[in-house]
């Protein structure tokens, strides 16, 4: 079995790039939109000073407005060091988490690819959300689909039926199943196109989420 390495210095650095870029430029809007309202409140004018106004004259108990206020602050507080702690920033989805039980050095995932000027391209189904990397699908494929196309209801045929029509859409014929792995020892990512391999790990392995479908003319082939 040959692994061929996917992941070439470029990528990522392209990607680690883009995600610090993101980052900066968030950071510099929140400081400069805190800049703003403060100023603005001090100055009695603007967005914010109205809504705090707004917000006095609410008629509610008091009680219930120091509530509300404290819960607002600890929200803002939990999303600032980014931990949940119940009931601020409480997401629901992660509230239980799956226990993760894969100690393997090496973690596999199996993922669609498809065949272009004689060269395989996977198919990252869960970065097809992000318009500054998708590469096929862009407006219209939001992160809910992506999650479930990806985890959620990646076993099921109907899952694997959209994501083939919408890539014949744009060209691609045919998907196939191949093996995506990380070796966590030597940071090595490695990408196996061999079917009768995906059907076996698919099969074999523990995987996260469970297994995804496989296509029947991948089984025939593979079986002939």
């Amino acid at each position: 079995m040959t692994l061929v390495q996917t992941d070439n210095l470029f990528h990522n650095f392209n990607t680690i790039l883009l995600f610090k870029a993101f980052v900066l430029v968030s950071i510099s809007i929140i400081i400069l939109w805190i800049g703003i309202s403060i100023r603005d409140y001090l100055r009695r004018r603007g967005i914010f000073y109205y809504c705090i106004q707004k917000f006095r004259t609410v008629s509610i108990p008091r009680i219930m407005k120091i509530i509300i206020v404290i819960i607002l602050i600890g929200n803002f507080i939990a999303i600032g060091f980014g931990e949940q702690r119940y009931p601020f920033y409480d997401v629901g989805m992660y509230r239980w988490p799956k226990e993760y039980s894969n100690r393997n050095k090496i973690a596999y995932e199996v993922k669609y690819y498809y065949w272009q000027q004689n060269e395989y391209k996977i198919l990252e189904l869960r970065k097809e959300s992000s318009l500054l990397l998708t590469e096929h699908f862009g407006w219209g494929y939001s992160n809910d689909i992506a999650y479930a196309t990806t985890y959620f209801h990646k076993s099921e045929k109907e899952n694997f039926e959209y994501i083939s029509r919408e890539m014949k859409e744009r060209g691609i014929d045919t998907l196939w199943a191949g093996v995506h792995s990380i070796n966590f020892e030597t940071k090595e990512v490695t990408f196996d196109p061999d079917i009768c391999n995906a059907i076996s790990v698919n099969k074999s392995e523990e995987l996260y989420y469970g297994p995804i479908y496989i296509p029947e003319y991948q089984l025939v082939k593979c079986n002939e």
